[in-house]
């Protein structure tokens, strides 16, 4: 495993130097690290071991100042160290309590304001990808006719409300809409939308009797869910300039190249929508495919409903970020979503009874 081969003496020095950087944003030095941290030792053995983490490929010598600063193998190592070893700190974020509480709201809007909170807590840009609606599960459906010949659709889910819109013919009436709404909702409740759309023909068929005064709609209700279940990935980025406060960026065309990424959503979607089995996920620095991200790292979370990867959540900042803070806040909000879904589901299983 990697770090194997260093001494006890050199991880304690090593992830000391990391922490101090990630803290004070100032090169390392024999100094500074034998004033802050380890002070049983002498000065020249600390530099001879900073020589060796050197030649070993975890710090590396700035020219504008005889420091030196943490490589993406040190922040890997680190983290690594960090995911095994921390107890996530579990202070109250009540805004997502709120937020996730309340799923009268359209489901966009609900990404919007946690990406904000995830921005406010770690004060790094924050970035959602939410990998379309067909994943998830229906509740409730209802048909709205509006004025001007159309009808709005409203799917209510765990997560809040996805609306489309569709034509309706002169002859639909708000009743015709009530009943249609009123079936569909009994048919698909605890259904995917994909589900939904897959199916909805066949069972309209079985449910011919019932369906009579409505089968004007069913046309174009499928094309309308259609476009739900195949929908693009929707990007919702807050706080993008929250990177400029960042030391790193302090040079314009450094940060150009973060917030030219930050502007492309299907950048964003390859960093962030890749799916794997770990909680939270680091990717670090040249471990990145996008050039113009070797210099940053990229913190996520993916969230799951029924082990479908509905939505990934997470925060870009500079390798010396602090990646403590940030998985801390991930988690917290990560184990609201999943409390609301057992939740929701232990709810389902007493109606079931």
């Amino acid at each position: 495993m990697e770090g194997e081969h260093l001494s006890q003496r050199k991880l304690h020095i090593l992830y000391s130097a990391v922490e101090d950087y990630i803290q004070f944003a100032s090169p390392i030095t024999s100094g500074s690290v034998h004033d802050k941290y380890i002070q049983d030792i002498s000065s020249a053995t600390l530099r001879n071991e900073l020589s060796a983490l050197e030649a070993m490929g975890y710090l590396k010598q700035l020219h504008t100042s005889r420091g030196r600063i943490p490589t993406t193998k040190a922040y890997r190592l680190y983290v690594n160290q960090l995911m095994k070893s921390t107890r996530f700190g579990k202070k109250e974020l009540d805004a997502v309590r709120g937020l996730l509480s309340k799923r009268t709201a359209y489901l966009r809007d609900v990404v919007t304001q946690v990406a904000g909170v995830v921005s406010q807590a770690t004060n790094y840009p924050a970035v959602v990808v939410l990998n379309g609606y067909d994943n998830l599960p229906v509740e409730s459906i209802k048909i709205i006719p509006l004025i001007d010949g159309s009808a709005l659709l409203l799917i209510g889910t765990k997560n809040g409300i996805v609306n489309g819109q569709f034509a309706i013919n002169s002859g639909i009436t708000e009743d015709v809409c009530i009943d249609a709404s009123n079936l569909l909702t009994k048919k698909f409740f605890g259904k995917t939308i994909k589900y939904m759309r897959d199916n909805i023909q066949s069972e309209i068929i079985n449910a011919q009797n019932e369906i009579d005064n409505f089968s004007g709609l069913l046309n174009s209700l499928l094309d309308c869910l259609t476009n739900l279940a195949n929908g693009k990935a929707k990007v919702v980025k807050v706080g993008e300039t929250k990177l400029l406060n960042n030391p790193e960026y302090t040079d314009l065309k450094d940060a150009k190249k973060v917030l030219d990424i930050l502007a492309d959503d299907e950048e964003l979607k390859e960093a962030f929508e890749k799916d794997d089995d770990n909680e939270i996920s680091f990717t670090i620095g040249k471990e990145n495919n996008s050039e113009d991200l070797k210099s940053c790292s990229v913190v996520k979370a993916n969230y799951k409903i029924g082990g479908k990867q509905i939505a990934s959540i997470g925060v870009i900042g500079p390798e010396r970020m602090d990646y403590s803070s940030v998985a801390g806040a991930l988690k917290v909000i990560m184990n609201e979503l999943n409390k609301l879904n057992l939740l929701q589901d232990s709810k389902k299983g007493d109606e079931n009874k």
